[in-house]
């Protein structure tokens, strides 16, 4: 069937190395001659030179309209402290998270980005999106020994219950029994951004007097 089809649509016929007959089309985009060794009436075809050109194209325009999408939730997230504190201190921090919010899985939420301003601003090195096995921690702050986690809506049930305390079990593994793991809700995050930092310190030296 491919090589009467072939036929009617004047293509190329050629035998490979093995006697098998392979078919000629020309690449609809370039006209360049593609090797194939199967052919249907009418198809289009795309050479390897081509496939590859546009899917940089379409990997660098998905690459911007991600950045573009950050960018919005970034003046999203300065919105929101503003009607909580005074704008002007965040400016160093909003720099920072500036240059960086293109970077691949980064600032996923509105919420990521005003803890990272807010950890910033409090001059604090942090890490995101930190890889640990199968799981990504948001925030590593590694002055306290921390690892942040943003929670969205919250789950309920033991099956979810178990999932969590299983993680968080194989991140304290890994980054030592000396790390405390602290879950913020975004709920919390949009009301209180500001007591971010208070929050974690009365966290951390809560549990080391549960743990005496």
């Amino acid at each position: 069937m491919s090589y009467q089809e072939a036929l009617e649509d004047n293509i190329s016929i050629g035998k490979d190395k093995y006697g098998f007959e392979v078919y000629y089309p020309e690449c609809h985009i370039c006209g360049a001659p593609v090797t194939t060794w199967t052919y249907k009436k009418g198809m289009k075809i795309t050479c390897p030179k081509c496939r590859s050109f546009f899917s940089a194209v379409r990997k660098a325009g998905n690459n911007f309209l991600a950045t573009e999408k950050k960018g919005r939730k970034l003046e999203e997230a300065i919105k929101r402290i503003s009607k909580v504190a005074p704008i002007e201190k965040y400016q160093r921090a909003y720099d920072v998270i500036k240059r960086n919010i293109d970077r691949p899985g980064w600032f996923q939420s509105t919420e990521e980005i005003m803890t990272a301003l807010e950890l910033v601003r409090k001059g604090l090195k942090i890490r995101h999106q930190v890889k640990i096995f199968n799981y990504s921690i948001d925030f590593v702050i590694p002055e306290y020994k921390v690892a942040l986690e943003i929670d969205g809506r919250p789950f309920h049930g033991k099956d979810h219950a178990d999932k969590q305390r299983k993680r968080d079990e194989v991140i304290i593994w890994k980054l030592g029994e000396d790390w405390e793991i602290i879950h913020i809700d975004t709920d919390n995050i949009n009301a209180n951004v500001t007591k971010l930092v208070p929050a974690i310190k009365a966290v951390l030296k809560s549990r080391k007097k549960t743990s005496l």
